[in-house]
């Protein structure tokens, strides 16, 4: 189940997995929820151009593969969105200054921030290769 879980490509594939363990053992663990949660902010880094997520107790940085991502206006009007606690280097790293005290929050934060990334990304309608 963990290999189909890693092989599972987009939001469907991992709940319709996420769904058939219910069915078999009942609830999730909270480990195992934690990791399909993992696994989506995984798919939505990849498909926002994510080389790397650094998550410290100051905040977060988010580097792009090749310092590129799809859609820099979206990206400036989505660091303009969040008011304050966001800005983007010139070296096109992202720093999030909001820290996300306790590991559940973290992944909540996480999957937000990635989630909005990756939208931005396919609204723009250029996909990248990492």
């Amino acid at each position: 189940l963990y290999r189909r879980l890693n092989d599972a490509e987009g939001k469907e594939e991992l709940d319709a997995l996420a769904a058939e363990m219910i069915d078999r053992f009942g609830a999730l663990p909270a480990p195992t929820a934690n990791l399909v949660k993992l696994l989506e902010i995984k798919q939505q880094a990849i498909a926002a151009n994510i080389a790397k997520i650094d998550v410290g107790a100051a905040g977060t940085l988010v580097s792009f593969h090749n310092d590129d991502f799809a859609d820099p206006a979206g990206l400036l009007a989505y660091v303009e969105r969040l008011k304050g606690t966001a800005r983007l280097r010139p070296d096109m790293k992202l720093v999030i200054t909001r820290a996300w005290g306790d590991p559940q929050s973290r992944l909540n934060g996480l999957y937000q921030l990635t989630r909005g990334l990756s939208g931005i990304v396919a609204r723009s309608g250029r996909q990248q290769a990492a």
